[in-house]
């Protein structure tokens, strides 16, 4: 798959940085969560009140971007169907080796 060079720094732009933060923002509340997890699994520790709101912002975070990502790429579907195709097409090869990488490690 190609990098579309001209649509992510472009008029995807800005759909291409929310889909970054919203990335971003999963990866830091499912890392939180599975601490807290294996926490409770390897010694029957609960998560203090601290913990849980840390928690909580980090999903607040995360729900967030994925708002923003939503509106920017809704926009960019109607001003540009073609490069909101493109954008959608490098992200779906982008979370592919992202996956396949996960799965060998």
């Amino acid at each position: 798959m190609e990098r579309p060079d001209l649509i992510l720094s472009g008029v995807g732009g800005d759909a291409w940085q929310a889909f970054n933060a919203m990335e971003t923002t999963k990866r830091r509340h499912y890392e939180l969560l599975e601490i807290l997890d294996s926490k409770k699994k390897n010694y029957n520790l609960d998560p203090s009140d601290k913990q849980r709101a840390q928690l909580a912002n980090l999903l607040k975070d995360h729900d967030e971007q994925v708002q923003r990502f939503t509106v920017a790429s809704n926009e960019l579907k109607l001003a540009n169907a073609e490069a909101h195709l493109s954008l959608f097409q490098y992200i779906g090869a982008v979370n592919q080796l992202s996956n396949t990488s996960e799965q060998q490690h």
